[in-house]
């Protein structure tokens, strides 16, 4: 098969939606230059399906967790110094022998990597919710109906003030009003008509004899 670019990213977005490879680890720039990259790593090449998928899939394995790994030693980073100014400001309280009535002017060096710290465990927060959010939407959709919504809501905006439901209510009803010319009802089937389709399915298969 050949390589293409649209190959390349539509693999790779199903795989980190199955994965859960988050847009802050592995971002939209680097999916871009990813892909050019992997395009020319097989270009004018005849190679097997099976060949190029495994490879796609180990090398996004291999830059997720270099992603992870720098997010954690950045948030220790940060912690570490967060504590330690912290601490030098109790100290100085101590040697004023009050509460200043204006904290001292933190460097803008320090405030620069405290805000980004606050932006980090922002991120951890929404990723929580947007799990929360996704779970409880899934109870509204069919089954069959799962990877293909996990699909259409990643990336989406998790807003920390809303409540859980009301934005999975919310990315529900967009998936239907979008979708609903090609699948239908995507309500949850009732156990006795899953049941039913069970059975027939079963009636349409043809008896072997052993």
């Amino acid at each position: 098969m050949e390589v293409t670019k649209e190959t390349v990213l539509e693999s790779m977005n199903t795989y980190c939606a199955e994965r859960k490879y988050g847009s802050e680890n592995l971002t939209d720039g680097f999916k871009e230059k990813f892909s050019n990259f992997f395009v020319k790593k097989y270009e004018g090449k005849d190679v097997e399906e099976d060949e190029m998928i495994a490879d796609l899939h180990f090398n996004l394995d291999t830059a997720f967790s270099a992603s992870v790994d720098v997010n954690s030693a950045l948030k220790t980073s940060f912690e570490t110094k967060e504590t330690e100014y912290k601490n030098q400001i109790a100290e100085l309280n101590k040697k004023l022998g009050k509460k200043p009535v204006v904290e001292p002017v933190i460097p803008k060096e320090l405030q620069d990597q405290l805000d980004e710290l606050k932006r980090y465990k922002n991120e951890e927060v929404k990723k929580t919710k947007f799990a929360s959010i996704m779970e409880i939407a899934k109870k509204g959709i069919r089954q069959d109906l799962h990877k293909s919504f996990e699909t259409f809501a990643n990336g989406t905006s998790v807003d920390l003030e809303k409540a859980d439901k009301e934005q999975a209510d919310a990315l529900v009803t967009r998936f239907q009003e979008i979708f609903k010319d090609s699948i239908g009802d995507i309500k949850p089937l009732a156990p006795q008509q899953v049941r039913k389709n069970d059975e027939a399915v079963m009636a349409g298969l043809k008896k072997v004899k052993v």
